[in-house]
């Protein structure tokens, strides 16, 4: 709260002592430190008009040992306090509440727990809700949080094996099967052993098992304390009424605690250490040329927030931007198809690492060699201004833009800021400002300042380390057989009653996640009023005009002066067969040359010009009539209105005049594009699973496999393959997919913004036109080979991603808004309670959408047959549903909440333009707010035989374990390795 007659002098709160204040313009607000005095809990304020307020409490929680116990009790607090008494109040809160973001993180030195909401009500109640969490949870009281969320021996009957099961021992397991999850932990580990740093806050599999019920209370009792808390308020919020209000009911009731909590740094290495890891292979794979390597410095302290900038832009400059140098001469070389870059900067001692995948293991001093010649190369020579400039102009518009997707911009800046809080309790600004540091290095371009930051941070660096992830192949079943060994040696030294014992408590442990928490704890829970919700439906902007004969859909939305700029070109009529090479230009372009540029000065132009050019392909369903779909290619950029022209001029550059069929280049792109396809793959296996299953019935999502699934994936593989063989075809379908696709009708643009631009977009169509065909025969929508496959693919992960899919519409089901109240059902109870609680998968979800298509899927699930019955049973479920008054208002409080979530600008106007593609009305919208408003217990049963409908598809796709898909081949048609 600011006294106005004070000259914005914060006003004197009870209990706190304000320690400084500055406007932060960046953020166009007033920031202020303060101290509780009590309990010298630090509180960071930031005032200004964003009604998405934020709240966050962290605590700084070193780890000593892999056990992951500062994960395992992130998980746990959240699982009922002393209030809120109830199993899962996180839950409570996900399904009824308006939250914008509410969730709980684990990093490796630090735990945070925050919530976000535009109801000044809601806000509060998450707030309290979580700050009885954190410091009265009832893990205390119950030793059956940590066996659920952490690990505990699962024995059903005597006679079975042994088994570990918990929520975090099977994330963790999905995580260690990630080769690149692994060499990022060995890489920490390998600069900084001697620090928390060299342990894992998330957990290791092999160590999760030695945490103590003990152990797992002493972590809370020491660093849960006000002592060591960091309070964060962001927004338009009551700040003497919440402060108060965390005063009197929490930090009050604690006296002060000195927590040893301090995060010392690693002295520097006096030379260059090499590690070697190994991690497994699936079998059909092959363990040549599949060797990761690393280059990997500590880079200075993260209180140095100019040099932090500097050095984004200048792993921006030597690894991301196309063309950059460290990259290009990697592949060059043929050390590696897929270079990148990792700088983690959310630490004490920032880490810097050039990674290579795909390597030979022979080729690790070559590739030490090569970056370091072309490091000094640049040191000797300088980098061109242009790109330095360019880089810069990058990150000034990313941040200045604050776009940050579904995340609140509040919520980042609070988590940015504790990268200087942390470290220093008097230095929470520092991340939250950039101006300054920007100007400073605008002017040191064309001096040695760059040069001297490499020398210095990189080559003359000793604190460095060469970290090589070889592949192994069997390793994953070498460490299951162990893993059961240890287990049955464990099992063999149990006497009969102690045996007896654990199926005991296997069986206790299943009661308790049965038993839902009684009412009267469920009603301690705070909630909402319908009469807290708005009745009306969100409202479409479209306004369409004409730009030379092509339709322009503007979104009259304030952007702050940016242009969010795209044009649409409709696929419908581009032949099926040419769709994968329209898939494969999108990674080309921006990746070759164009007739005025190199492709790296292509992306220095885009930079100095825009704030990005993307493109986007796209597959939607409209629901005109069953199985009606458009897809699409869009080129993409954010610009400022002045800079508008440059930015269509580029788009046409990238669009017309690129080099497609350079060989070289374009052998190099399609190498990197099947190296992050298949990462992209593993990593999601969820959604690769969800839309795969889909692809089996649904036109949409059959094309969508075609431009960018697996599908895809397999062609971009056949053509590397044979690539010198299919060169001269690759050629000819290239240029016959830009001829199909690059036609006036097929073109429609989308732009979100206020400015009148009808003369540049007239210009910039009136050229487009030049380059594109408008005679020839248009292909009618093909007939495609749709057909259930029901795959299992096989990989070297130790969990799994199960989905089932099918579609309602086909059965005569109309769509209706209450399907959006019961996904939250399902999300939140159903599924949530017996794929994760039970089940121990990290994660489970559904979905269900306007032409009907429909799917359950898990994610980083230790079952796969188990899972598919669960799925099964939904029918029965929704049948014999039930729920209280209360209960129906939590799930409709839950679905409104998502309907409502905040926008960008530029999401909103992107949400506006699928309105206007899939020919979504606002009648439309508001009949589904209202069937959303209006659901009870008789309108989620009525939806059973939406679900029957659903599972009489019975296409079923999973990815995951080899042993387990091979296991349980019964559910599959085919079994593929995902090679």
């Amino acid at each position: 709260m600011i006294d106005e007659s004070k000259e914005g002098i914060f006003v004197e709160i009870k209990n706190y002592t304000v320690l400084k204040q500055e406007m932060i313009k960046e953020l166009n607000g007033t920031a202020y430190l303060l101290q509780h005095d009590k309990t010298k809990a630090r509180v960071l304020v930031v005032q200004n008009e964003d009604n998405n307020k934020v709240f966050h409490i962290g605590f700084r929680t070193p780890p000593t040992d892999d056990t992951g116990v500062p994960h395992i009790t992130e998980h746990s607090v959240l699982c009922g306090s002393r209030k809120f008494p109830v199993k899962d109040p996180f839950v409570e809160l996900a399904k009824g509440s308006l939250n914008t973001f509410l969730n709980a993180m684990t990093y490796p030195d630090k735990t945070v727990y925050p919530v976000a909401s535009v109801n000044d009500k809601d806000f509060h109640n998450l707030m309290d809700v979580y700050l009885d969490a954190v410091f009265y949870p009832n893990t205390y009281h119950n030793d059956k949080i940590l066996k659920q969320e952490g690990w505990h021996y699962h024995l059903e009957k005597e006679d079975d094996a042994i088994t570990y099961n918990g929520v975090v021992y099977n994330e963790m397991k999905g995580a260690y099967s990630s080769a690149e999850q692994q060499l990022m932990q060995a890489i920490q580990k390998s600069l900084l052993p001697d620090t928390t740093y060299g342990c894992d806050s998330g957990g290791d599999p092999k160590a999760i098992p030695q945490l103590t019920y003990e152990a797992f209370l002493d972590f809370h009792r020491k660093f849960y304390h006000p002592s060591n808390s960091y309070i964060y308020l962001y927004g338009d919020v009551d700040v003497e009424k919440e402060l108060t209000f965390i005063d009197e009911e929490y930090l009050s009731h604690f006296d002060y605690l000195h927590v040893d909590s301090e995060i010392t740094p690693q002295p520097a290495f006096d030379q260059t250490k090499e590690i070697t890891v190994t991690y497994p292979l699936a079998d059909a794979e092959e363990e040549e040329e599949n060797t990761y390597l690393s280059y990997n410095v500590v880079v200075g302290d993260s209180l140095e927030r100019t040099l932090n900038l500097a050095f984004m832009m200048l792993d921006y400059a030597l690894i991301d931007v196309p063309g950059a140098p460290i990259k290009k001469a990697l592949v060059d070389a043929g050390i590696s198809n897929d270079v990148f870059s990792s700088y983690d900067d959310g630490i004490l001692q920032p880490v810097y690492s050039i990674i290579a995948k795909g390597c030979r293991k022979e080729d690790k001093e070559r590739f030490v060699k090569i970056i370091e010649q072309t490091l000094q190369e640049i040191v000797e020579n300088g980098f061109e201004k242009k790109v330095l400039e360019a880089a810069l102009n990058h990150f000034e518009f990313k941040l200045k833009e604050a776009n940050y997707g579904r995340f609140p911009k509040g919520l980042m800046y609070g988590l940015s800021a504790f990268n200087s809080w942390l470290y220093c309790d008097d230095e929470p600004f520092m991340y939250l400002k950039y101006d300054d540091s920007f100007a400073h290095l605008k002017k040191q371009i064309g001096t040695d300042y760059y040069q001297n930051i490499l020398k210095e941070y990189i080559l003359a660096n000793t604190h460095k380390t060469i970290v090589t992830g070889l592949p192994k192949k069997g390793l994953n079943k070498e460490n299951e057989a162990e893993l059961a060994n240890q287990l049955q040696t464990y099992k063999d030294s149990l006497s009969a009653d102690q045996i007896r014992q654990l199926v005991q408590e296997t069986e206790a442990l299943q009661e308790y996640q049965s038993v839902p928490s009684p009412q009267e704890d469920l009603e301690k829970i705070p909630l909402l009023q319908l009469s807290d919700i708005g009745k009306k439906a969100l409202h479409i902007k479209n306004r369409e005009w004409k730009a030379a004969g092509i339709p322009v859909v503007q979104q009259d939305i304030f952007t702050n002066g940016i242009a969010y700029i795209s044009y649409y070109f409709m696929l419908d009529h581009v032949p099926v067969a040419l769709l994968p090479y329209v898939s494969l230009l999108t990674a080309l372009y921006k990746e070759v040359d164009t007739d005025q540029h190199t492709y790296s000065s292509l992306a220095n132009e885009i930079d100095l010009k825009t704030g990005g050019i993307g493109l986007q392909l796209s597959s939607l369903g409209v629901r005109k009539e069953l199985g009606e779909y458009k897809v699409s290619l869009a080129i993409k950029t954010k610009v400022l209105e002045e800079n508008v022209p440059d930015a269509l001029a580029l788009m046409e550059e990238i669009l017309f005049t690129s080099h497609i069929t350079d060989k070289k280049r374009m052998k190099e792109v399609l190498a990197e594009l099947i190296s992050q396809m298949k990462m992209a793959i593993t990593d999601n296996g969820h959604t690769a699973m969800a839309n795969r299953a889909l692809s089996y019935f649904s036109k949409g999502a059959y094309l969508k496999e075609l431009l960018e699934g697996i599908t895809f994936y397999e062609f971009a593989n056949a053509l590397y393959k044979n690539f010198d063989e299919s060169y001269e075809q690759i050629c000819r379908n290239l240029k016959a997919a830009v001829a199909a696709f690059a036609r006036p009708e097929n073109l429609i643009i989308s732009y979100t913004g206020m400015e009148n631009l009808e003369q540049p977009f007239e210009q910039a169509v009136n050229s487009l036109k030049s380059y594109m065909q408008d005679e020839g025969e248009v292909v009618e929508q093909q007939q495609l080979p749709l057909e259930i496959l029901n795959e299992g693919f096989q990989t070297a992960s130790k969990v799994q991603y199960a989905a089932q899919a099918g579609n309602f519409l086909e059965k005569g089901y109309e769509y209706t808004g209450a399907l959006h109240v019961l996904q939250v059902i399902f999300s939140y109870d159903y599924l949530w309670i017996n794929v994760r609680v039970k089940g121990g998968a990290y994660g489970c979800m559904c979905n269900f959408n306007r032409i009907g298509d429909a799917y359950f899927t898990s994610y980083r699930d230790p079952n796969l047959s188990r899972t598919y019955e669960v799925y099964r049973n939904v029918v029965d479920y929704v049948k014999n549903f039930d729920a209280s008054d209360r209960d129906m208002l939590k799930y409709i409080i839950g679905a409104i909440a998502k309907l409502d979530a905040p926008m960008t600008p530029s999401a909103e106007g992107a949400y506006d333009f699928i309105c206007y593609l899939s020919g979504i009305t606002d009648e439309q919208l508001q009949k589904d707010r209202d069937e959303v408003l209006n659901a009870n217990v008789e309108t989620i049963r009525s939806l059973a035989p939406y679900m029957e409908a659903i599972l009489s598809k019975e296409c079923y796709a999973a990815l995951g374990d080899e042993e387990v898909i091979k296991k349980e081949a019964d559910l599959f048609k085919e079994i593929k390795t995902l090679i």
